[in-house]
């Protein structure tokens, strides 16, 4: 949901979130209580492909639906074991 700001005639300054779909360009001042007209501000879109956004956007998602593993995170190997078959390597000491 977008976060708009608004501004009073008392010069408050204060934000809402609300649907896109909500048209409304004006509301009440939490403040004061008079009317308060939505400001134009530029989008933040350039956090868009951040790594921060795309944690909170994995965290919102993962509040809903949760992700399932299969085994407990950090065990296991962090990557397969390489096979060689060079002969000379059979006389290396193994670990």
């Amino acid at each position: 949901m977008p976060l708009y700001e608004f501004r009073c005639e008392n010069s408050h300054l204060h934000e809402l979130m609300m649907p896109l779909a909500a048209a409304d360009r004006s509301a009440v001042c939490p403040e004061c209580g008079s009317a308060a007209s939505r400001l134009i501000s530029s989008p933040a879109l350039g956090h868009l492909g951040s790594p921060r956004a795309r944690l909170i956007d994995r965290a919102e998602s993962s509040a809903q639906a949760p992700t399932v593993v299969d085994q407990v995170p950090g065990t296991g190997p962090s990557r397969p074991a390489h096979t060689t078959h060079d002969p000379r390597h059979v006389r290396l000491p193994r670990p």
